[in-house]
């Protein structure tokens, strides 16, 4: 979306509007240090928040328009002076709203690492992987879409055969590295990007497709399921077509095995496909623990029907639990440990305590 103009006079009256009702919640104590913000508009010593200031002067929700760069230069144009904050050392939250839009440069690539203008961005600082489509990609022999519950994502690659190497082989093998799939929309150049959600890669398989000269070429594509997928909730259809080892060795060989990259295999659906695996390695992750918290330790609260003692699998890269990962990066905890992780003040430290514990567990 596009910000709307406004005048410069509406713009003092949002800054006059953040010092009434905004600068004195607590919500708004101390946002000069937090990493999310890293721009400010100066007024006579005094510190606005860039992006905030714009959402009150357009009435534009701040999830709907990228911050950085675009609004800097809208408040410039306006007359107003942009600061950039101080860098407090802390890291900023890998976290992203589903359907708000996010600068680049500002809030992507640059917090978070990874190639500022490739459509395939692995960072090299956080279990993170970075995928942008759009529409201009059909003009480069990239065609991405929606088929049955799953987002088909042409991989890398202008000219000639694709080649499962470099951002292609990082998709692939994001569940034996952790690292997870985040999904962007390009809206143009200056417009942002439009977050997706995070993602699975079921599998990749090839297609034969034009490059950027109009040259048929093989490509590589990837299905990508939504970590949020409805369908990769537990049902009895499902559930009971997994099957399952019965001994700790054959089940961590099973969960190895479901992490591997899958080529040109369209037997299943993709969500189905993520589900089994996904199975596979929570199997084994419960079995490892043995009944006890890999967190804090304790037995487990409870005995499931089926007589098994009832822990949650946890994901320590990612902020959503479900879909598919390695057993390195999937922890068995109680349904406390679990909520505290998630939402508790200690649950940063609680979190990397257990990526310690599992990464010594499984090497």
């Amino acid at each position: 979306m596009a910000i709307k103009a406004v005048s410069k006079e509406r713009i003092d009256k949002a800054l006059l509007e953040f010092d009434r009702d905004f600068r004195g919640r607590r919500e708004w104590h101390g946002w000069e240090t937090n990493p999310a913000h890293r721009y400010a508009i100066a007024v006579g010593g005094t510190s606005y928040p860039a992006k905030k200031i714009v959402s009150l002067a357009t009435g534009i929700a701040v999830s709907q328009f990228p911050g950085g760069h675009l609004t800097n230069r809208y408040l410039e144009k306006r007359g107003f002076s942009i600061i950039e904050l101080q860098s407090t050392g802390l890291e900023p939250v890998l976290q992203f709203e589903p359907g708000a839009i996010y600068d680049r440069v500002t809030e992507i690539n640059g917090p978070f690492g990874g190639s500022r203008q490739s459509g395939i961005a692995a960072s090299a600082t956080y279990p993170a992987i970075f995928l942008f489509t759009g529409d201009s990609g059909e003009q480069y022999g990239y065609a991405d879409r929606w088929d049955n519950g799953a987002f088909l994502y042409t991989g890398e690659g202008q000219r000639g055969p694709m080649t499962l190497n470099r951002g292609n082989r990082a998709v692939a093998e994001h569940a034996e590295t952790g690292r997870a799939l985040h999904l962007f929309k390009s809206l143009g150049k200056g417009k942002g990007n439009r977050y997706i959600g995070e993602f699975c890669c079921a599998d990749v398989f090839e297609r034969i497709q034009p490059d950027v000269d109009g040259k048929d070429r093989t490509a590589l594509v990837f299905r990508l399921v939504p970590v949020s997928s409805p369908e990769m909730d537990i049902e009895t259809e499902l559930e009971t077509a997994v099957e399952l080892a019965d001994s700790l060795a054959a089940a961590r060989i099973a969960a190895l095995a479901a992490c591997k990259p899958v080529t040109n295999a369209m037997d299943q659906s993709a969500q189905r496909k993520i589900y089994q695996r996904s199975r596979k390695v929570a199997h084994y992750v419960l079995m490892r623990a043995k009944g006890l918290c890999e967190s804090c330790d304790k037995p487990a609260p409870f005995f499931k029907k089926d007589g098994t003692p009832y822990l949650e699998p946890h994901h320590v890269n990612r902020l959503s639990d479900g879909g598919l990962d390695h057993p390195r990066y999937v922890g068995a905890v109680c349904p406390s440990c679990h909520r505290e992780i998630h939402s508790g003040v200690h649950g940063v430290s609680l979190n990397e305590q257990l990526k310690q514990r599992l990464n010594a567990i499984e090497g």
